[in-house]
């Protein structure tokens, strides 16, 4: 995919469409992210797409930023549920620069993890989608629960000791 040159980003003028856009992308990224799916990641990115981590050096290419996903799947974490929010986006000349806050929860079978930190991430638009260029992901903290539970016993349902709902 190369990014199409002679016409910009009809949406670049506007920052507020931009960053719904931004953000549009941010949620299908979270969403492939959860659901393990290395083929909605593929078409997320372009085709020299870069990733760094923290203080790890900078990986460039399709594969190296499926690695990364193909180890967090290879975790096996029954529940993984990614939050984007405070989305920020900016036009520069040719691509979008975002920056957003994310928290991944992990819903581990012994305990739960959640983990805080930041994208900075540069975007490109191709064929009328933004596609990632670079992604930036740098961690603040992470937090170490104990074990979720798995049922929900919603407000006015009563749930018996052999985990039956009646009302």
């Amino acid at each position: 995919m190369t990014p199409d040159r002679t016409s910009p980003y009809p949406v670049a003028a506007d920052p507020a469409v931009l960053a719904a856009h931004s953000a549009r992308l941010y949620y299908r990224y979270a969403k492939a992210v959860d659901d393990g799916d290395l083929d909605a990641l593929r078409d997320l990115v372009t085709d020299d797409v870069g990733v760094s981590r923290g203080e790890h050096p900078t990986e460039w290419g399709v594969e190296a930023f499926l690695d990364v996903y193909r180890a967090h799947n290879a975790l096996r974490i029954p529940v993984c549920r990614h939050v984007v929010t405070n989305v920020r986006a900016e036009w520069d000349g040719g691509r979008v620069r975002t920056n957003a806050y994310f928290q991944a929860t992990m819903f581990e079978t012994d305990s739960t993890r959640v983990i805080t930190g930041s994208y900075a991430d540069d975007q490109l638009p191709i064929q009328g989608e933004l596609r990632i260029a670079h992604k930036r992901i740098q961690v603040a903290r992470v937090m170490y629960l104990p074990a979720a539970a798995d049922q929900f016993s919603h407000v006015g349902t009563k749930i018996s000791r052999d985990n039956s709902e009646h009302d």
